[in-house]
């Protein structure tokens, strides 16, 4: 079996359909979840996110994984707070899909507390009701605009 092909395999939909270029999708921030800076290797942000898909109106909750080098900065406290959301290109990965439950929420998005290394309790305001136990899709950021 090739590099590749176990690459591809990675970014299966659930329904079996190979996602082989990424979703340019609406984002609303709603909590940050875990922060992991670096000087010599890969920076990671988790959130948890409102996604808006066209065709839809009500938003779909989703674990989004931003990772990206040292000498890149993380997302700005503009984006993540703003009330319109804003435009990223995501690719779907379902090996890093985590119930609710499991997923610590931190802090409001863009609260500098969240760089704290206590666990902090956040309780943000979601666009519909969940259940602890139901598994939240993830997606890393391909591309900002």
């Amino acid at each position: 079996m090739s590099l590749s092909f176990c690459f591809q395999r990675t970014y299966y939909e659930s329904n079996g359909i190979l996602q082989k270029k990424g979703l340019r999708v609406r984002v609303h921030f709603l909590a940050t979840s875990t922060s992991v800076r670096g000087s010599w290797f890969e920076s990671q942000d988790v959130y948890l996110v409102g996604m808006l898909r066209s065709g839809t109106d009500t938003p779909s909750l989703a674990r989004l994984i931003d990772q990206y080098p040292a000498y890149r900065r993380p997302l700005s406290t503009n984006i993540l707070s703003g009330d319109g959301g804003v435009f990223l290109h995501l690719r779907r990965d379902p090996a890093c899909d985590i119930a609710f439950a499991a997923m610590p929420l931190r802090a409001a998005p863009g609260d500098p507390m969240a760089f704290l290394p206590e666990r902090l309790g956040f309780n943000p305001k979601l666009p519909r009701s969940i259940n602890a136990a139901e598994i939240l899709p993830c997606y890393r950021v391909l591309k900002r605009e």
